[in-house]
């Protein structure tokens, strides 16, 4: 089973869109999208919908919790909070109602799905290093976990107690051993590295990718500003 990992959208339809055309050429058979599909971009609902259209595994991050839940945007910064409120206002009804369905996590015979952590999945856990996962590979029922929120790509591995960043390439997964995996940001990277970033992982290979694929950052850049959103939230794009 190949499957796409796909994070932290965001509203970028660009990036979507340039994610999209190369994991469909890497013949993949499920979609997985680990949440925040919403907040900060300005095409929120043809993101949303492309996500609940074509994603076998889709789980809830923050900020789609936030259009509903106006206690989660009082831990947003105030760039955050303007931009979730906007997409509140501009999100159709149709995609709202589809939210409280989203599940905190999932899973798969191959591997276990979340947005932050599995661990208090509904408090959106940071999980950067060892530490920080120890609580969500106690609960992991598979070897493999991914994870997002951090909008960088990275590698936990529990047997190791280590944790790094992780480049474009590809990582072999060691037999016995468990990881937490993070695909980085579609729409929002924040490792200073402006391509957007997605996985693919092969179990039956035990390989995971990272790929960082150039796309129309500008364009993309430029809509959230004719938006009237914060622009702060165009400038990190470039």
């Amino acid at each position: 089973m190949r499957y796409a990992i796909l994070s932290d959208i965001h509203g970028n339809l660009e990036a979507l869109e340039t994610a999209v055309a190369y994991a469909g050429d890497q013949l993949v058979d499920l979609w997985v999208v680990l949440g925040d599909t919403l907040g900060y971009g300005a095409n929120p609902n043809e993101c949303f919908e492309w996500v609940l259209q074509n994603a076998a595994i889709h789980v809830a991050g923050n900020h789609e919790r936030a259009v509903l839940d106006p206690r989660i945007r009082q831990w947003f910064n105030p760039e955050a909070r303007a931009a979730i409120e906007w997409t509140g206002k501009i999100l159709d009804d149709k995609f709202k109602m589809q939210i409280p369905a989203l599940a905190d996590t999932a899973q798969t015979p191959d591997a276990d799905f979340c947005h932050g952590s599995l661990h208090e999945p509904g408090e959106f856990h940071y999980l950067f290093d060892y530490a920080d996962a120890r609580p969500t590979f106690a609960k992991m029922s598979k070897a493999v976990c991914f994870a997002g929120h951090t909008h960088v790509p990275g590698c936990i591995c529990e047997n190791d107690q280590s944790s790094r960043d992780l480049e474009p390439g590809i990582l072999k997964l060691e037999t016995g051993k468990r990881y937490v995996l993070n695909p980085g940001s579609v729409g929002q990277p924040r490792d200073g590295d402006v391509r957007l970033a997605l996985g693919i992982y092969d179990h039956a290979a035990a390989v995971f990718e990272i790929a960082r694929l150039e796309y129309d950052n500008v364009k993309a850049a430029d809509k959230i500003r004719r938006a009237g959103l914060p622009r702060f939230l165009a400038d990190r794009l470039l």
